[in-house]
């Protein structure tokens, strides 16, 4: 096995068995409540995260009928005290100990009636993965993968690592950086990038052209600093969202940006959804390589050269653009996470092909000053978000007010 993967794993949790897999507990493991039969109201904890990743989702269940959110956070300035998605508040310090916070997680279940805990971001899932048996016996939790597979997944660096052992199509990688490079260098094809194994949204991603020139640059990084490198893939991206369960894919989705940005790794603005066997194909051999659980997003990216889809890395919690594929595509991916979660018959139709933009994109890509061209993207209010937009206005006014970002 990849030595990284070996030096991580004598530090983590063992990685699961047939015995620990989440859904395969053993016996003595405290079973979460019984399903309530279908036709019931699905009741929601929330765990609140970073605030656009919440309000995508806060938006996504409240498009669902007979589905009851309460919100949970440890930020008493939340700007969702005042959504209308929201029909309970609960709040706990940010200093508390983790026992308290599970503990408040309890009560606020049992106070509310609550059916499933959501996590919605990589913080809340990680506190999740940790304390699942203490919480399930007071709800049905978000599927997540055992905590050994969720780091991998999480960390570009053992996820390199991870596919190079498994196979899996990716870009050319070199995990450890400070140790012999410029000999790692010598039969690695250039341009390469720079990414921090910590980065999103494309930030601290740097393009070189030469070994002296990257070389230079690692040399200044400092010590505590996380970084990989990769090599330029010419192509395009493409990326994948899926619900899987205990290894199995439940639903998935597939988008291709439609309006580039102005930075050349920042998220595209527009979408659009497409079908693509090749992709699903290797996101599949890979999330079963994961034994995966739960919801993710995969960034890929199609080699000109070579011909292959290949895996940039995951993100291993709900985007941004889950909006889009309710709305676009057809797939909910909350709703549907927190239909498997609480024991319910899932039947996800095939997603649908469309095109999708934020409603604040849209706004700027129409009326915003920049040169127009022959062939810019036509979008309608259709395609938009305007309802997530207009649809939850005191969250929006009172992060004004407050001047958040």
């Amino acid at each position: 096995m990849n030595p990284t993967l070996v030096e991580f794993l004598k530090h983590s949790d063992p990685l699961p068995t047939r015995q620990n897999i989440p859904g395969t507990a053993p016996a003595a493991t405290p079973a979460p409540p019984a399903p309530r039969p279908a036709t019931a109201p699905l009741t929601v904890l929330v765990l609140e995260g970073e605030y656009r990743l919440t309000g995508a989702v806060l938006f996504c269940l409240s498009r669902q009928a007979r589905v009851r959110v309460h919100l949970l956070s440890r930020d008493r300035l939340s700007p969702y005290r005042f959504s209308s998605y929201v029909h309970s508040f609960h709040l706990l310090s940010p200093d508390s100990p983790a026992e308290v916070f599970v503990a408040f997680i309890q009560n606020a279940a049992r106070a509310t009636g609550a059916e499933v805990l959501l996590p919605v971001d990589v913080a809340g899932m990680r506190f999740v993965i940790a304390h699942r048996t203490a919480l399930a016996t007071a709800l049905h939790l978000l599927p997540l993968p055992a905590a050994a597979y969720y780091e991998i997944a999480t960390d570009k660096g053992l996820l390199g690592a991870f596919m190079q052992e498994h196979r899996i199509p990716a870009p050319d990688t070199i995990v450890d950086i400070r140790h012999n490079l410029a000999a790692k260098l010598a039969k690695f094809e250039f341009p390469v990038l720079l990414k921090p194994i910590e980065g999103a949204g494309g930030r601290g991603i740097v393009r070189y052209a030469s070994p002296e020139a990257l070389l230079a640059a690692v040399a200044m990084l400092p010590d505590s600093s996380r970084y990989i490198i990769q090599n330029c893939i010419e192509g395009y991206d493409i990326d994948c969202n899926v619900l899987y369960q205990n290894g199995q894919l439940i639903a998935h989705s597939i988008q291709k940006g439609l309006v580039a940005t102005g930075d050349e790794y920042a998220p595209t603005e527009a979408i659009e959804f497409v079908h693509h066997d090749a992709v699903l194909a290797v996101v599949d051999r890979l999330m079963k390589a994961l034994r995966w659980n739960g919801v993710a997003h995969l960034d890929l990216r199609y080699d000109a050269r070579t011909q292959e889809i290949k895996v940039i890395e995951i993100n291993t919690r709900f985007w941004l653009t889950v909006v889009g594929s309710a709305l676009a595509a057809g797939v909910n991916f909350p709703v549907l996470a927190c239909q498997v979660a609480a024991g319910r018959a899932v039947v996800p139709a095939p997603f649908r092909e469309g095109r999708y933009i934020p409603f604040a994109n849209y706004f700027k890509y129409r009326y915003g000053r920049r040169v127009r061209r022959p062939d810019d993207v036509r979008f309608s209010l259709r395609d938009t978000s305007v309802g997530a937009f207009l649809g939850d206005p005191l969250t929006k006014i009172y992060r004004f007010l407050t001047d958040e970002d």
